[in-house]
């Protein structure tokens, strides 16, 4: 049985941190330890601590030494076989039985694991950032199932062995500090294991604003990453091409409409509706006489159609990934998510790769936090 090191960081408090500490604590599994690592502790921080001093081990910084470092720092002092790095506003699901148990049996020969992850279905939002987690988890799980090894993970709950995270140096001073640790797992060949036999529930966030900031800083990390791996990642897009794409597409499943919309001539389209009006012919009517009084018709015909079977075909694989995995699927909500938000947040990808590609000092920033 491994000893299982959980590491927590967080910065000033964090609402959900005592439900957190409480569940992991009251968690049969008898070979563990956890570390909160708290910058610049509030009232309320250092309340907690006093709360919970005898059963865990709380590190708080008077100034902000931030994530990357905080975590590095408390490794060492740590010696478990198998550390747990979770975000401060997580909570754990799944309650009815062990969660380091399950997660200790799902890591048995494995170097890293991705935890299912999911947030309440409180508002619209949350049930469209629910599609989001979906598309995640169905990556990883392709990652895990396919290629045995990922290129990054949604880091507010993941797993590692110690002798993996000690080869790979741990944590580097990145944007995204989790993703690049997964990313050169990738490139040391670290064997990945997607689960979802444990899960966590994370905070939803409380207004399109705040959603907004969030995938501001995402698209911006993107940048960052490609920036930094774009050699390693062009070698791997040569060598497995169908692999990355089709990641690409379960990650952002709007990528895949772009991409034949772009690539896809609109002469096939208009050949195809001819065809199409010889043999039905109220299909003239319908589309083709439109196409002929209507500027920019066959584009928009063709955007139509392609949009309509890539929908279709997307929501077939998602409903069967959503059984699969354990999440909710409703094809309207899906909808909604495909031709809306999935575009939206491609596109603030997009440009926070266009940011950073442009402004140079994007790249150089101190985002130890």
């Amino acid at each position: 049985m491994d000893k299982i090191s959980i590491l927590i960081p967080v910065y000033k408090e964090s609402n959900f941190l005592k439900g957190l500490l409480t569940d992991l604590l009251d968690d049969a599994y008898p070979l563990k330890e956890v570390f909160v690592i708290i910058d610049e502790p509030t009232e309320k921080s250092l309340s907690l601590a006093k709360e919970f001093r005898n059963r865990v081990s709380f590190i708080l910084n008077k100034v902000r030494v931030g994530k990357a470092n905080a975590l590095n720092n408390t490794e060492k002092r740590a010696d478990g076989d198998v550390l747990l790095f979770l975000d401060s506003d997580v909570q754990l699901q799944d309650k009815e039985d062990s969660f380091l148990k399950v997660l200790e049996r799902e890591m048995q020969g494995v170097n890293i694991i991705d935890i299912k992850k999911c947030t309440p279905r409180t508002s619209f939002l949350s049930t469209l950032v629910n599609y989001e987690y979906l598309s995640s988890s169905l990556t990883s799980f392709f990652f895990s199932k396919i290629v045995k090894k990922s290129l990054g993970l949604n880091g507010a709950a993941f797993a590692i062995r110690r002798e993996a995270f000690e080869k790979l140096g741990g944590f580097r001073r990145s944007f995204n500090d989790d993703f690049d640790l997964i990313t050169r797992s990738f490139m040391k060949n670290l064997s990945f294991k997607y689960t979802n036999k444990v899960s966590v529930s994370i905070k939803p966030q409380s207004s399109w604003r705040e959603w907004y900031k969030q995938r501001k800083r995402w698209g911006v990390a993107t940048g960052v990453w490609l920036k930094d791996y774009h050699r390693p990642l062009a070698r791997v897009l040569a060598k497995s091409p169908q692999t990355v794409l089709t990641a690409l597409i379960l990650l952002m499943p709007s990528l895949l409409l772009f991409l034949l919309n772009f690539t896809v001539p609109d002469f096939i389209f208009y050949n195809f509706l001819i065809l199409a009006s010889s043999i039905v012919p109220k299909i003239a009517n319908i589309a083709l006489i439109p196409l002929l009084l209507v500027p920019f018709g066959l584009s928009l015909t063709k955007y139509i159609i392609l949009t309509a079977a890539t929908y279709s075909a997307l929501a077939s694989i998602y409903y069967l990934a959503a059984r699969k995995l354990g999440y909710p699927f409703n094809p309207f909500e899906f909808l909604f998510y495909y031709i809306v938000y999935s575009p939206i947040s491609l596109s603030m990808h997009i440009l926070g790769i266009v940011r950073v590609l442009f402004n140079k000092s994007m790249a150089d920033l101190d985002w130890k936090l």
